[in-house]
């Protein structure tokens, strides 16, 4: 199963797009999700090296497999994972 790392704030307007994506994928439940407010989970802003937000990191076995920066749809999401 892959996991999906949602790091996203608050003041994001582009997360604003991406937020409701990655909530339905969520629901969809063929993946885990996790979701990190940038401004408050800080160890794992860092441990991910994450630059900008909204960013999806996706993991399979642990590794990182994929990774995106910028706002998407859930088509593009559901891609992005599953494609």
């Amino acid at each position: 199963m892959k996991q999906v790392l949602y790091f996203s704030a608050g003041w994001c307007s582009a997360c604003q797009t991406t937020t409701p994506a990655v909530d339905q994928l969520k629901k969809v439940g063929k993946n885990q999700v996790a979701k990190f407010d940038t401004d408050y989970d800080v160890s794992y802003v860092e441990e991910y090296k994450i630059k900008s937000v909204p960013t999806i990191v996706i993991l399979e076995n642990g590794n990182e497999i994929k990774r995106h920066s910028g706002a998407l749809n859930y088509e593009q999401l559901n891609k992005l994972v599953n494609g």
